[in-house]
């Protein structure tokens, strides 16, 4: 993610001029460095493209018999091929630099990037309030196909705040006079500070609360789904039905401890820059800043992984139509 940000060339001069009025990123033709670069991004484009692609192919097989569980889960396969798509704006930028020698066509590139990781960040925690539901709240009287305006409320709640805080707050609250066009510089400090940081670790309090909650409660479910060959028939119905909203729940709780585990270094790296003061300094941990970068689009690259792994409906449609394909394939090939 963002490997275009990183990009430096020999001929980028640190200092306080604009990187527009100075022209002071080359123009000339692409360097081995640069060829690497735009083949990772292309490369990453691809496979996120294309693992979130099946999965949301998946969803639309079984969209009649689609649960409220599964739909949230649906929004963040979106979220993830839309930062696939995010990946071919990044190839340009590193293809043909005239694109960043415009601060707002470099802003532009960024957000890219951060409405979809916003979206992910609120799909989560909507998703963790959905299991809370489930387990802790309404155990045994939760509803998984609810009426059609949850589906449309809890796409509006993922989506409207995403659109605002990660495209359109960074195009109206950017640095138009830039020295390079990366993440860090493009956008102001008090946005980073006071916005892209606290929003992450705002969120995190809540989604982690919850999640400690909701695993011990489903502790003592899982205690009783053992002992339910000796409960009634009705009550063994119940706790099967549980069962099910706990396999859910493993898959949420895998989806959102990836999901912090590969953004952490990289968030905490940059909030020590931040709040020291060190940003724009060119040391050992700005390198390891960027690096860390690299670890963000795995995120994306491994949900599809999970979904496949954890959810039963997902893994047994997904397996099905890759037979059916690779079967079309075969009788094409043969006749």
């Amino acid at each position: 993610m963002f490997l275009a940000s990183f990009n430096m060339h020999p001929n980028v001069t640190v200092s306080l001029r604009c990187f527009e009025d100075d022209r002071i990123i080359d123009m000339g033709g692409l360097s081995t460095i640069d060829w690497v670069y735009l083949g990772i991004d292309l490369a990453l484009m691809l496979g996120i493209c294309l693992g979130n692609g099946l999965i949301i192919a998946t969803f639309f097989r079984i969209w009649k018999q689609l649960t409220l569980s599964n739909y949230l889960i649906f929004q963040l396969a979106l979220a993830d091929f839309a930062l696939g798509c995010s990946h071919l704006y990044s190839a340009l930028m590193t293809a043909f630099r005239k694109l960043v020698l415009n601060h707002n066509l470099c802003a532009l590139g960024q957000a890219m990037f951060m409405f979809p990781g916003a979206a992910s960040v609120f799909g989560i925690l909507v998703i963790t309030y959905n299991r809370y539901l489930a387990i802790v709240q309404n155990p045994l009287t939760y509803q998984d196909n609810p009426s059609s305006r949850y589906y449309v409320m809890y796409t509006l709640i993922i989506w409207i705040p995403s659109a605002i805080l990660g495209f359109v707050l960074p195009m109206l609250w950017h640095n138009h006079c830039p020295i390079e066009c990366s993440f860090s510089l493009i956008f102001t400090t008090e946005s980073l500070k006071y916005m892209f940081i606290p929003f992450f670790v705002l969120l995190a309090f809540p989604v982690t609360t919850l999640y400690a909650h909701i695993l011990v409660t489903a502790r003592k479910h899982l205690r009783s789904i053992t002992n339910a060959a000796e409960q009634p028939p009705g009550q063994s119905k119940k706790m099967v039905y549980m069962k099910g909203q706990i396999k859910i729940l493993k898959a949420g709780f895998l989806i959102f401890t990836t999901f912090y585990i590969l953004w952490l270094p990289f968030l905490v790296i940059l909030g020590i820059q931040l709040y020291t003061d060190q940003l724009k300094q060119d040391s050992p941990m700005t390198t390891a800043r960027f690096l860390t970068m690299c670890l963000i689009p795995l995120n994306s690259l491994g949900n599809p992984l999970i979904y496949a792994y954890r959810l039963p409906d997902i893994k047994a449609e997904l397996t099905a139509m890759l037979l059916h394909w690779r079967k079309r394939l075969l009788c094409q090939n043969t006749a």
